[in-house]
């Protein structure tokens, strides 16, 4: 409601919509972000032929951009896709309610904060996420960091870092000018704080992305 949608009138769409809170919070912690690495898939035997066998939550890796990486994620100037060395492997705190999650619909998740986790006897070192949540492709774009295009390997990529397949220059240019009248609107937002925004035709076409995703 302090965002200017009335979520007891019209906006009430999107008041108890899981999406919407899942793109709100993508958008809140970016770019803390951490990649899904799912293992090569497998399959069993079945009467029908051969079916692919359900990942294992133990067998997903999850990466993250190094902190050098993720504070001059701003000013960097892509030329190409990150490097290894930019990011490093991360592990999901036991306490996350997606610890034992194995299949994600968006190969991103979102996390609040995260911890070194000393060695300890015959435990490596290692860094743990907390209080992560599966993100948004569409939050990602709308509300992440610069876009790329790379038109051979089809993919429109957020920061250098974050990749989705099906790219075109329509996509990105549709995108980023519907991210540029986002910024109009907040800037109005801003200069008249009790205005509505749930009415105006950018937020109603930012809400059926959302509701969409």
């Amino acid at each position: 409601r302090g965002l200017g949608f009335d979520v007891a009138g019209e906006d009430s769409r999107l008041g108890s919509d899981w999406r919407a809170l899942r793109a709100a919070t993508c958008a809140a912690f970016y770019p803390q972000i951490a990649k899904v690495d799912r293992p090569p898939k497998e399959y069993t035997e079945g009467i029908a032929g051969a079916v692919e066998k359900q990942a294992e939550a133990r067998k997903l890796r999850y990466f993250v951009l190094t902190d050098s990486a993720s504070d001059n994620i701003v000013d960097y100037q892509p030329q190409g896709w990150r490097s290894r060395e930019d990011s490093m492997r991360a592990f999901l705190h036991p306490s996350s309610l997606l610890f034992k999650e194995a299949n994600y619909t968006c190969p991103y998740v979102v996390y609040s904060s995260k911890q070194a986790q000393e060695a300890r006897d015959d435990k490596p070192a290692r860094l743990n996420l907390s209080e992560a949540s599966e993100a948004s492709v569409f939050a990602l774009l709308l509300f992440g960091g610069r876009l790329r295009l790379d038109m051979q390997q089809n993919e429109v990529s957020v920061d250098s870092w974050i990749a989705f397949s099906g790219g075109s220059t329509t996509v990105v240019a549709l995108v980023e000018k519907l991210r540029a009248e986002i910024d109009v609107l907040l800037l109005r937002k801003v200069e008249s704080p009790r205005l509505s925004l749930g009415t105006t035709p950018v937020a109603r076409a930012v809400a059926t992305l959302i509701s969409t995703d």
